[in-house]
């Protein structure tokens, strides 16, 4: 029995494809990156990664929003430039902080 390479698979380019024309183009062009924080006890979520390593070698200041009492891998937290902790029920809360976080980083 052979085992197949799972990159090598039409669904697995489809889905590269689009990352590298629409996901790419969006961050190059962004000033700032904006991620909500997953819950690391669930599935873990493959495209929250790849644009976590995308902000990373794009060089993106990474605003990352933690539900409040959210437990966030350390290594995560330490690469976020901005890091805003709330209620993520709170919309109008949680809009003015990335409103003064994006102000403070300026940009970029």
């Amino acid at each position: 029995m052979s085992k197949r390479n799972p990159y090598d698979s039409d669904g697995f380019r489809r889905w590269a494809d689009d990352m590298r024309k629409r996901l790419i183009p969006q961050m190059r062009g962004s000033e700032h990156v904006l991620m909500i924080a997953p819950n690391m006890d669930a599935k873990f979520d493959i495209e929250f990664a790849v644009q976590i390593g995308a902000a990373i070698l794009l060089e993106k200041p990474l605003i990352l929003v933690v539900h409040a009492g959210r437990v966030v891998p350390p290594k995560l937290l330490a690469i976020a430039d901005k890091i805003i902790e709330a209620d993520l029920n709170d919309e109008a809360g949680i809009q003015e902080q990335i409103r003064k976080a994006m102000n403070d980083l300026g940009p970029q």
